[in-house]
């Protein structure tokens, strides 16, 4: 430890502040009197110690300060809390430094201390008058007997838009001359009367907008100078003026609105007394305005609503209930039953006791005479739409039910519930027909006797007319309404008649086809063969065999093409009057019957040079009527080659697919235009001459249409003009 020469010592001990110094491990070296006594440590040993042995309740702030002193930052403060050992708080003026030694390396610390308490407490409230000043809600200022401003608080300056450099200046400076001399007027005042004084003061913003002050200036005498000055405050009263004006107009207003009203108002006290009413009410009622408020609510009020009136006067008084709208009748003057509908609204004042209630009394009479019109109006609509046997029906635009009589439930099985809030088109049993009535309606605006067909709650078919109309408003659709009645029974009835009639048109056409081949098509070959014949007899002994063999061989075609006819003619006759047996047997070589249909058509295909070619690529076993299904391949090879050129080629297929054994004959003939192609399989006669001028019957794709249905199967055709043509046919799978 370094010692400390005499000399420091002997100033250090007459020093006037609290001082001592310590070494760098915070050690005393030396202390002062003032030290000693400002910290009571006459009996406590210093020199050596360590000043935080000598004071262990010194916080690791004061640590942290002491450390960096010793660092070589040194520091200080004016006016530092300190709590001492024994609880008690001082504030210190401080300062620390730090010292070098004879190696020019910091040595230790010099510390002093002073006791600026009682100053600080004087700071401190003056602090705190300024703090408590600038956070108050008004304008605050100072000023002196002769006007010049004292002192002034934040807001003073914020709302004024002034600066601290005011403080000294005359009112007259300050806010100009006018409003400078009523400030000192009202400083006069306020000294002569000893006493405050308010008043209401008028000033324009920056801006040009007035503002309302609520002053009050009162005097006090300053103890420092002895002198006479008068402190004021004021506060922003702009908006509770405003507001003040706006509710003496609003007032105004309803006063206005109140008496001149067109329905009756009244101001009614919690007890049920009249206080305020208009001229409407008295009107409505027939009473004075004396003598309504000579009654009580009960002494007009209808005997049958006594009751309800008196309940609801005690909820209003009791608090339950604060408005209400209802409807009620009043007695007129003369006697008549007037009906009003009432609202009012209980208003209370500042604790909540109520005050009276504001009642708007409108007369509905006239409207309650209506609805009770519409009331047996509509009693009996609904005793006529409860009981009409047809189905009267609404729907919104969107096409949900929004209501239809009970009687649907007796046509359709559906009880009216479930129907109503459905889409209508759920109970149609063909979609098109909703979107045929929607199209009639968008055209015309309404249906007439318009046919639809309805399913039931069980899916069974029902038929019905409509009559119906869109409900138009302001040119927009919203809804549609109209009856439906059920046609079933006259429908299946039509029908009935309809397919009687058809079927015997379909039995005089086929009466009168048959005529007619047998008195056409048939009469010719064998008129032809009989001239023939005369013919050959004639010139018997003068023809030459050659000759005899040309007669004979076209006689020979014209009985095979009558003969030909005559098959088909018998096996479409019995198909068409349903005397044809339908007899399926299992056929296990498909390529044998293929073989002996080709021989019936080899004539004509050698006699054009056309190549019949079959393509069955494996063994297939089908069950069919072997008759027809000779039938239907000799009919269609025969139109293949009667189509197709010399030289051409028609080709038979059969193989299987999913649906069964399919079977084609097509050709490289001259086809068949889109228009003929789809009058091909529809039962009627279409005969039309060969490549080679062949006549055909007319009669076998029908036949063939015919026999292809008794088995179930299918048959069908595709073609191009000019490129040939390809008939299909298919079976059913044999059933294993």
């Amino acid at each position: 430890m370094e010692k400390i020469s005499t000399l420091i010592e002997h100033i250090l001990a007459v020093s006037p502040l609290p001082t001592a110094i310590v070494d760098t491990n915070m050690r005393y070296l030396a202390a002062s009197e003032k030290w000693i006594s400002f910290y009571n440590l006459h009996n406590t040993p210093l020199i050596g110690r360590s000043h935080y042995e000598v004071f262990p309740e010194i916080s690791d702030r004061w640590k942290e300060i002491h450390a960096q002193c010793l660092q070589g930052k040194d520091q200080n403060a004016i006016n530092d809390r300190f709590e001492r050992a024994d609880g008690s708080v001082m504030y210190l003026k401080w300062e620390v430094r730090h010292f070098l030694g004879d190696d020019g390396k910091i040595a230790g610390m010099m510390m002093t201390s002073e006791d600026v308490t009682v100053n600080n407490d004087v700071v401190m409230n003056e602090n705190r008058f300024q703090l408590f000043m600038n956070h108050f809600p008004g304008l605050a200022w100072i000023a002196g007997a002769d006007g010049v401003l004292k002192y002034a608080n934040k807001c003073f300056y914020d709302t004024l838009h002034l600066t601290p450099d005011v403080v000294g200046k005359k009112s007259e400076e300050i806010f100009g001359h006018e409003i400078g001399m009523i400030a000192n007027y009202k400083i006069e005042q306020a000294l002569e009367k000893g006493q405050g004084i308010d008043f209401q003061q008028t000033v324009r913003d920056q801006q040009g907008h007035p503002k309302v002050y609520k002053i009050y200036k009162f005097p006090f005498a300053d103890e420092n100078s002895g002198g006479r000055m008068v402190g004021a405050i004021a506060f922003d009263i702009t908006k509770s003026t405003l507001l003040r004006q706006e509710l003496d107009k609003s007032e105004a207003q309803f006063k206005l609105a109140f008496e001149h009203s067109l329905i009756g108002m009244a101001l009614i006290s919690p007890e049920g007394n009249w206080k305020r009413v208009n001229k409407s009410l008295c009107q409505m009622l027939g009473y004075t305005e004396k003598e309504i408020k000579a009654l009580s609510i009960k002494d007009i009020t209808h005997p049958d609503d006594l009751e309800k009136t008196a309940s609801m006067l005690s909820d209003f008084a009791t608090g339950k209930m604060e408005r209400t709208k209802y409807e009620k009748r009043y007695l007129h003057k003369n006697g008549n039953v007037i009906w009003v509908i009432i609202a009012a609204t209980m208003l209370h004042d500042y604790d909540g006791t109520p005050l009276y209630y504001v009642s708007q009394i409108e007369d509905i009479t006239k409207r309650k005479e209506i609805e009770n019109d519409l009331v047996l109006s509509e009693k009996k609509y609904r005793t006529i739409f409860e009981n009409v046997q047809d189905v009267f029906y609404q729907t919104d635009h969107q096409g949900l039910v929004t209501e239809i009589s009970p009687s649907i439930e007796q046509y359709s099985g559906y009880p009216r519930h479930e129907i109503i809030g459905k889409p209508v088109a759920n109970f149609y049993f063909y979609p098109q027909d909703r979107e045929r009535i929607i199209e009639s309606l968008r055209t015309h605006g309404f249906v007439i006797d318009f046919e639809v067909r309805l399913k039931t709650s069980d899916q069974e078919l029902r038929y019905a007319s409509v009559n119906a109309r869109l409900i138009v408003e302001n040119g927009v659709i919203v809804a549609t309404e109209g009856s439906m009645r059920d046609v079933t029974t006259r429908k299946f009835q039509e029908n009935a008649l309809k397919a009687l009639n058809s079927e015997l048109t379909a039995s005089n056409e086929q009466k009168s086809k048959l005529l007619s081949i047998i008195g056409h098509d048939l009469r010719n070959p064998i008129a032809g063969s009989l001239q023939l014949l005369s013919l050959t007899i004639d010139d018997l002994p003068e023809t030459d065999p050659e000759q005899l063999q040309n007669y004979l061989l076209a006689m020979k075609r014209e009985l095979s093409s009558a003969n030909d006819l005559l098959e088909d003619l018998l096996k479409w006759a019995k198909s068409q009057f349903n005397s044809v047996t339908f007899n399926p047997i299992k056929i296990d070589n498909v390529q044998q019957l293929l073989n002996k249909c080709i021989q019936t058509v080899e004539a004509m295909a050698i006699k054009k040079n056309i190549e019949v070619v079959i393509e069955l690529k494996e063994p297939i076993d089908l069950e069919a009527d072997r008759a027809m299904l000779e039938t239907i391949i000799r009919n269609l090879l025969t139109n293949a080659i009667k189509f197709t050129p010399v030289k051409g080629k028609v080709t038979i297929a059969v193989a299987t697919n999913e649906r069964g054994i399919r079977f084609s004959v097509s050709d490289t003939g001259v086809g068949i235009s889109k228009e003929q192609l789809a009058l091909l399989f529809n039962q009627t006669s279409l005969s039309t001459f060969g490549t080679e001028g062949e006549k055909g019957t007319g009669l076998g794709l029908g036949l063939c249409y015919d026999f292809v249905a008794r088995h179930k199967g299918q048959i069908w055709a595709e073609s191009e003009v000019g490129k040939g043509s390809s008939f299909f046919f298919t079976l059913p799978p044999i059933e294993k």
